[in-house]
């Protein structure tokens, strides 16, 4: 393959940039933790629903975070009181907005089985990683939580693929059931 006179001097132009500030090209990887992980790690577990959320802006900067207050209908760890507050990466306040990847949205109604680590302010463990979103079954009006993959066999390697039905929802006492023998077996 040939490049055209335009093409070589672009890739000729990139090559030396990158030469010149040795440019390195760095990625996060993050590895899925288990529920024994996430319930060791969190001093707090609680099920409850998002009632506020609001930007945090700090002085000269353009980064917004969000603090979100959760009304508690449930708590698996710790001592926990009917309303929780935590910070959460990423947010908006006008026209600004912060976005990191990882970091889960909250909404005002959303509910959600929380793992959050100890800190000034609470925090998601794991960023997303420590929130299990409760769905509504649309036939039968159950609460359910979709488990991630690597709640489904953490022995054995497995293979995830887009609606290949191996994830099944579980009610959200059964799943809590499951945060309760993983955060008693992390102790």
């Amino acid at each position: 393959m040939t490049l055209r006179p335009a093409h070589a001097l672009v890739a000729a132009g990139l090559a030396t940039l990158m030469a010149l500030t040795s440019a390195t090209l760095d990625a996060s990887v993050i590895v899925p933790a288990g529920l024994r992980s996430l319930a060791t790690e969190a001093s707090t577990i609680v099920l409850g629903r998002v009632t506020e959320v609001r930007a945090q802006t700090y002085s000269g900067r353009r980064r917004v975070d969000s603090v979100v207050v959760v009304s508690v209908d449930a708590t698996v760890k710790g001592d926990a009181s009917p309303t929780v507050i935590f910070k959460v990466l990423g947010g908006q306040s006008g026209r600004y907005r912060t976005f990191v990847p990882g970091s889960p949205v909250f909404r005002p109604g959303d509910e959600a089985v929380l793992f959050l680590g100890r800190g000034s302010v609470p925090y998601p463990v794991g960023l997303s990683h420590g929130v299990f979103r409760v769905r509504r079954d649309r036939l039968s009006g159950e609460r359910r939580v979709l488990p991630p993959p690597m709640l489904l066999d953490p022995r054995g390697a497995m293979t995830v693929r887009r609606s290949d039905g191996t994830r099944v929802p579980v009610s959200v006492d059964r799943f809590l059931t499951m945060v309760r023998r993983a955060a008693a077996g992390a102790r």
